[in-house]
């Protein structure tokens, strides 16, 4: 015979089907209930409609916190602010956030002394919104100043993408094998469509020295007015290929430019580059120095400034791109020779000539021209070249 029913048995016996475990069964009776309303789960679905499982990507979505609220102060403004909202009603006290979270009744200054409340007022300023709600907002002026708060930089999240692997640099023998192998894969492609037949093979290019050999006996037949054919064909082929020179030939505004893109270096790499030379000179009365000196700056495309101070040294300070100052460079330290004496005047005879220029060789010390300084900058500071004459170093 069976005993009386438990607790715990009464309660299951309770329980409708497909209702949820009951918290307060333990045990083998709890496990046993919870069994059962999954069973029974299967029956309670209506006739005609089909349960649909739940996805994994569905739990997991479900699983997740809720999207954060949006702040109604950001970080950088709170510090600005009386009472921590950018527009808020007019009351005694306000509610703020403190810096761990926690929230807390902000006063507007009424309840503080009367001398901090009058600087407080003097250092707010009370703006009221724009939408005509009555909200004012009030801003602390004695947070501005003058020095520009810069936010520790922080690392992104992930690591970003690596470097794209480079083309690799070839030399000029490996590019020319490259062209030749892709003007035989053309070739081939065009032979392989002739002789499908998808493509119309090219007439012969007969011409005057191998007519008999490709004509063969159709040349004898008629030799005059083959010869004019003949003649005819290679006519036409000089004078296409005279129009597709003429095509390709620039203008001469393009000639002009590419001149220019190849004298002075106008390419991404080298037209954001600009390089500055101070040269030093002891002595610039020499007028075909001065003349070389000048006149090559300007034909380069150089700006700057030439500084002659006479009795002391002379300054030539030059701006332009690297391939300019290049030519410049070489023209200052090797081709001009500045011990040269100066040539006879009109009118003036040679030996006289001569010999003044030896008397003023033995007085003079030795000229020379010498780097002082160079630099590579993004942009120059010179606009233009100018001579500029000072009798005194002081006033250079």
């Amino acid at each position: 015979p069976r005993g009386p029913a438990g607790p715990a048995e009464r309660d299951a016996n309770l329980t409708p089907l497909g209702a949820p475990p009951i918290p307060g069964l333990a045990g083998a009776a709890g496990a046993a209930v919870a069994a059962g309303s999954e069973a029974q789960g299967a029956n309670l679905v209506p006739i005609g409609v089909r349960q649909v499982e739940e996805s994994e990507e569905d739990k997991l979505r479900r699983s997740l916190p809720e999207a954060a609220a949006p702040l109604e102060v950001e970080w950088w403004d709170k510090p600005l602010l009386v009472g921590g909202a950018y527009f808020a009603e007019g009351s005694q006290h306000q509610v703020g956030e403190t810096a761990d979270g926690r929230q807390q009744q902000l006063d507007d200054g009424r309840d503080q002394p009367p001398e901090q409340q009058r600087e407080q007022q003097d250092d707010n300023v009370v703006a009221s919104a724009p939408d005509g709600s009555g909200a004012v907002m009030r801003l602390r002026l004695g947070k501005v100043t003058v020095y520009v708060e810069h936010p520790v930089p922080l690392e992104p999240p992930a690591a970003g993408p690596p470097p794209p692997p480079q083309p690799l640099k070839l030399t000029k023998k490996e590019l020319k094998k490259m062209r030749t192998q892709r003007r035989q894969a053309r070739e081939k492609e065009k032979q392989e469509l002739i002789r499908q037949g998808l493509l119309e093979p090219p007439k012969p290019k007969v011409k005057i020295s191998n007519l008999m050999r490709v004509l063969g006996e159709e040349a004898t037949l008629d030799p005059t007015a083959i010869e004019q054919e003949v003649r005819r064909q290679m006519g036409e082929r000089q004078a296409a290929h005279d129009d597709r020179n003429i095509a390709r030939m620039l203008t001469p505004a393009e000639r002009r430019d590419k001149k220019l893109r190849k004298l002075f270096d106008n390419t991404p790499g080298g037209a954001l580059t600009t390089r500055t030379a101070v040269y030093r000179v002891e002595d610039l009365s020499h007028g075909q120095h001065r003349f070389k000196v000048d006149v090559n700056a300007r034909e380069n495309h150089l700006s700057g400034i030439m500084l002659l101070c006479p009795g002391t040294f002379n300054l030539v300070v030059v701006e332009g791109c690297p391939k300019s100052l290049k030519r410049y460079h070489k023209l200052m330290l090797r081709r001009i020779d500045w011990n040269a004496t100066p040539l006879p005047q009109p009118g003036e005879e040679e030996d006289d000539a001569a010999d003044a220029a030896e008397a003023v060789a033995e007085d003079k010390p030795n000229n020379s021209c010498h780097l002082v300084w160079e630099e590579r900058k993004k942009v120059g500071a010179l606009l233009r070249y100018v001579c500029n004459y000072y009798a005194h170093p002081k006033h250079a």
